[in-house]
């Protein structure tokens, strides 16, 4: 065998090739923008992000996104945001950075598992450009996978360290007890470390013992509480709640199916579809899929009985960090993701390496063959992850991507219209929301989507026709998902701006009892107030509002206005002064901050503000200086 010693002397070039080979892989991936998959929620409106001070720290740090909690992951963004501003490149680049610090443990872990230079490097590689990895590394949400990766790896390292160190082993301990704590909390699948830490135990011939089994405990209880606390959080956000209506025989064939479907797309990644949705019946490929499981553990037997210890160790690394991702107890849209194989495929990756090991040493006839058809393998691997890269460009090619597959679903019409909507092209907006209701025409929130493209578009013209049709998507919705509150919040808008006001506060009243814990009733119910001179009823809305979002600049002005209206000028200046903190060179801020001082008599501050609006290049009517010059 090659040298296998954790402290070669010399350059670790196999490490340094794996490394340029994973950045010239992923070069794509830095010109890609924000997605219309959750890049909202987790970061583009995520309110906890608007803001970086510690009231924002906290609600990082105590609340759910989607009812996934992975506070260390919006932290590092939120981190970034501060120090750039809202930039897309930046995240993408510190994705890639993650990535390429996860490439260097696996193969330091790989020399410490006794693998040579070049066969570390081989596992390296594998890991870095194997055309899976693209979802956790090209999508900005799944931050969460490369800085979970990071932690996990780091955590197996300093866990192998305290097995060979006959001193500092305490510091070890508590290193990988660290690291394991900074994983969970970037993503939940890092339960599984102290499984993967058997495996490593077995791999290297560790016995046993009573010791061996107590120094996992508090690993264990780790995964315990945290994997607890995912179901409750998921749960409540209603994540776990049956996309089908699979009896628990078939939610065992998916994940049977799941766990083989893995093991094909690791041998040649074929379709790569950011979305695997779940099929309304299972057809036969789930039952040949799921049987395809008997041949695999009878071949995992047969290595056992001849003892190839690395297979075992291989298979052993992946089902363990896989099997909580096989949806048998569903949750998401989904049976399958990328994304989910980020870390258990190291295991496979192992074995490549270690057989290549072997054969570069007892087969050496052999090595040229298996060098180049390895070679050609990885280097298919990374033209693949090259062009997958671009497909998360941003959430047209994404959805286009996805549509190649499965064209028989709403999502991806409804996503792309989104997409289409935030661009601005609203006609191709409303095309893919019809399509996505013809394809499912009982999702009431699709109806609420085109309702208020309708409303995006008819609004600023005044056109009553769209304005009527917003409505009736609307009153459609509701038909289909009486509880979703935000079809009455936008209803009542739309009503209102027919005149329509007294149906329309009954809607908005509606809206803030079926979902108190969301912004859109309170915002426009406090409009709806300020438009019937109810003052007081505005800032009472305007105030839950700011309870919930305490980051909106545009909420806290209009309070002020209301405030300006009951005579409370000091307290309008407090809002305005909340307002320009948020947004400072708002000029209309300003104005009304002027005549709030000018109210109270302090000509000079208002004029101030006003010359300030001016800088700002805002018009000042001049009506807002009399009685100032």
């Amino acid at each position: 065998m090659e040298h296998q010693g954790t402290n070669s002397p010399n350059i670790p070039i196999p490490l340094i090739f794996a490394i340029i080979a994973t950045i010239i892989a992923f070069i794509p991936s830095l010109q890609n923008d924000f997605v219309t998959w959750d890049d909202d929620v987790n970061i583009l409106k995520n309110p906890n992000l608007q803001v970086f001070d510690w009231r924002s720290i906290k609600g990082i740090f105590t609340d759910t996104v989607i009812g996934n909690y992975n506070p260390l992951a919006i932290f590092s963004l939120a981190v970034e945001k501060a120090i750039f501003g809202l930039n897309a490149t930046v995240i993408h680049v510190n994705n890639l950075i993650l990535h390429l610090i996860c490439v260097f443990f696996v193969y330091k872990i790989g020399r410490q598992l006794k693998l040579s230079p070049i066969a570390a490097g081989v596992v390296a590689l594998l890991f870095g450009i194997h055309p899976m990895r693209v979802e956790s590394v090209a999508w900005v949400t799944e931050r969460k996978d490369v800085l979970y990766g990071t932690f996990y790896f780091a955590a197996i390292f300093t866990y192998i360290k305290y097995i060979f160190s006959d001193k500092k082993r305490t510091i070890f301990v508590g290193l990988t007890l660290l690291l394991f704590l900074l994983s969970l909390l970037s993503k939940i699948q890092a339960v599984a470390l102290p499984l993967s830490l058997l495996a490593i135990d077995f791999w290297l011939k560790r016995e046993l013992t009573i010791q061996l089994v107590l120094e996992k405990i508090p690993y264990f209880v780790g995964s315990l509480f945290f994997g607890l606390a995912g179901i409750l959080f998921l749960s409540k956000e209603g994540s776990l709640e049956q996309a089908t209506d699979y009896n628990f025989l078939e939610r065992l064939l998916v994940g049977g199916y799941s766990y083989v479907i893995y093991l094909a797309k690791f041998i040649f990644p074929y379709e790569m579809s950011p979305l695997y949705p779940y099929p309304s019946t299972l057809n036969s490929s789930f039952y040949i899929g799921a049987a395809m499981l008997l041949p695999i553990i009878g071949g995992l037997y047969y290595a056992y009985k001849k003892e190839q210890s690395a297979i075992l160790f291989g298979f052993a690394f992946f089902t363990f960090n896989v099997m909580f991702m096989l949806q048998v107890v569903g949750a998401g849209q989904g049976f399958i993701a990328d994304r989910f194989t980020y870390v258990p495929y190291f295991g496979l990756f192992f074995i490549i390496g270690y057989y290549f090991q072997q054969i570069r040493v007892q087969k050496p006839t052999w090595n040229k063959i298996a060098s180049i058809g390895l070679g050609t393998y990885l280097l298919v691997f990374g033209v693949m992850t090259w062009q997958q890269n671009k497909i998360w460009k941003n959430g047209g090619t994404l959805w286009t991507h996805v549509l190649k597959y499965y064209n028989n679903i709403d999502t991806p019409y409804s996503n792309r219209a989104q997409f289409y909507r935030d661009q601005g092209n609203m006609q191709q907006a409303l095309a893919d929301y019809t399509k996505a209701i013809e394809v499912k025409p009982s999702k009431g929130s699709t109806y609420n989507s085109r309702g208020k493209t309708y409303f995006d578009i008819g609004g600023p013209k005044g056109d009553q026709t769209l304005i009527q049709q917003a409505i009736a998507d609307y009153t459609k919705g509701i038909e289909l998902s009486p509880k979703l509150g935000e079809l009455y919040a936008n209803r009542g808008a739309a009503l209102g701006y027919q005149g329509k006001m007294q149906a329309a506060l009954a809607d908005l009243n509606k809206a803030v009892e079926l979902e108190p814990h969301k912004i859109g009733g309170y915002a426009n119910r406090s409009l709806l107030h300020m438009q019937l001179g109810n003052h007081e009823l505005a800032i009472k809305d305007h105030t839950a509002y700011l309870g919930l979002d305490p980051y909106d600049a545009e909420v806290w002005y209009e309070r002020g206005l209301a405030k300006s209206q009951l005579g409370q000028h000091q307290a309008a200046i407090t809002d305005f002064n909340q307002a320009l903190k948020l947004d400072r060179q708002r000029g209309i801020f300003l104005m009304q901050r002027a005549l709030a001082y000018k109210n109270m008599g302090n000509k000079a501050q208002a004029a101030d503000d006003l010359r300030l609006a001016q800088q700002f290049g805002t018009q000042v009517p001049a009506a807002y200086w009399s009685g100032l010059q």
